[in-house]
């Protein structure tokens, strides 16, 4: 009874001091997972195992990918359904949170039909190791997990999650009309009062012009709603010197239940260097309701100074190969990465932390039309000098953290967000 006694109370500590592996997101790319892949997509199943060995369904979901790696939407104007092949493969994406990532254990108790076939998909991050358990059924699978950890209301352009509201302006979906966290009360605080977009070119021996949310022209092509994320796909164009110009540009936006990830494509007509002038910029910025000295903001990030921009480049060190910011409140916490393509990092166009110490009361009454950073309605900002940008496509990816759970040693942890290390192997029948 002794040893019996012993040995439940560690286990049962066990099970309540496992919190999953990590607060983030997971996703996985179907070829880097190849033993799982090839089956339909209704058949999966995914599963973590708790205290007693027993396998516990947990909400995850797959988004397909057609040839041109755009994601399978099934939503809205313009849904590319018909592109999928019901299988999962290739660029497709498993997607599941961290949260919900079990312990290292193979299950071996079913209150649900046994799969025909069983993986373990192994996860370590940061020295802990965590474990979910895919399961392929020939027949009719049992019903998916009913828990949800985002909605999208479309009336309403808004992203609703237990840590945030996202408020799209279904007029311009470059820009937010407001982003607000939700305690553990279900309480809102507003966090972002607005976003600008802005680019200034000025092109040697021609001229100069400026745009903003104003001048770019986007609509909503399609979408998709799932348990773990929202798909959106947008489009823009812009008008210049009264001609309409297709830019072909897109970007599909993941929205998760404490994460936005947004993907951009700069598609540059011109070599930076040869072809603008100094002080050529492109930058995104909010208008951040608190003033940013009260909040705790640590990055690696260099800081934007007018006029001094080609003096840093001159003197900058190596560029590094992610970008972050850190930013940590009372009740919340924020956290944003930046990866850039190979080519961007080379010629140094790197991404630049402009901050204003103002609050978002002060800096929202200025003009909202295309100003430089100091004049716009912005006291936080992403800045890039488009003088150093080489001809071609390049690709940035934003990812943005909100936790209404503030941590310092989870922000920290969020810096190598990406050194995950994750194998699959398919389990013998008698394992299980």
């Amino acid at each position: 009874m002794k040893y019996f006694l012993i040995f439940s109370i560690s286990l049962l500590s066990s099970f309540l001091l496992w919190g999953g592996i990590h607060t983030a997101p997971i996703v996985i790319p179907a070829k880097t997972v190849r033993p799982i892949e090839y089956h339909q997509i209704s058949k999966y199943r995914v599963f973590q195992t708790d205290f007693s060995g027993t396998a516990v369904a947990i909400p995850f979901q797959i988004d397909e990918r057609d040839r041109f790696s755009d994601f399978v939407l099934d939503q809205g104007p313009l849904p590319n359904r018909q592109f999928g092949n019901g299988l999962f493969d290739g660029e497709d994406e498993l997607s599941f949170m961290g949260d919900d990532v079990g312990q290292v254990r193979v299950p071996t108790k079913w209150t649900v039909p046994k799969p025909q076939l069983l993986y373990e998909i192994k996860l370590e991050h940061a020295g802990k190791q965590g474990a979910v358990y895919v399961g392929i059924y020939d027949h009719t699978p049992p019903p998916l997990s009913p828990k949800h950890y985002v909605d999208y209301h479309m009336t309403e352009s808004e992203i609703r999650t237990s840590n945030y509201q996202y408020f799209f302006n279904p007029k311009n979906y470059l820009v937010v009309r407001g982003v607000s966290v939700i305690n553990h009360e279900k309480k809102t605080a507003p966090l972002i009062l607005t976003s600008t977009f802005y680019l200034k070119l000025d092109l040697k021996y021609f001229l100069t012009f400026q745009l903003n949310q104003e001048d770019v022209v986007s609509s909503l092509e399609a979408y998709k709603i799932g348990p773990i994320r929202v798909l959106a796909r947008v489009v823009f164009s812009y008008k210049f010197l009264k001609i309409n110009f297709d830019l072909g540009m897109y970007t599909e936006v993941s929205f998760f239940a404490n994460s936005i990830v947004l993907p951009a494509v700069i598609d540059n007509p011109f070599s930076g260097k040869k072809t603008l002038n100094e002080g050529s910029l492109f930058y995104y910025g909010f208008s951040a309701v608190k003033n940013p000295k009260d909040l705790k903001i640590t990055t690696n990030m260099p800081m934007y100074k007018e006029g001094s921009m080609l003096d840093f480049f001159a003197k900058a060190p190596p560029a590094a190969p992610t970008y972050w910011l850190t930013a940590l409140d009372p009740t919340y916490m924020i956290f944003m990465q930046i990866d850039l393509s190979a080519e961007m990092l080379k010629s140094k166009t790197l991404p630049m932390l402009y901050v204003e110490k103002e609050a978002g009361a002060q800096v929202s009454n200025r003009p909202y039309k295309a100003q430089p950073l100091g004049k716009s309605p912005v006291n936080v900002a992403v800045a890039l000098d488009m003088s150093t940008l080489d001809i071609g496509s390049h690709t940035v990816s934003f990812q943005l953290f909100v936790d209404n759970t503030p941590s310092a040693a989870t922000l920290e942890s969020f810096k190598t967000i990406n050194a995950w290390q994750i194998s699959a192997h398919r389990l013998l029948p008698n394992q299980w």
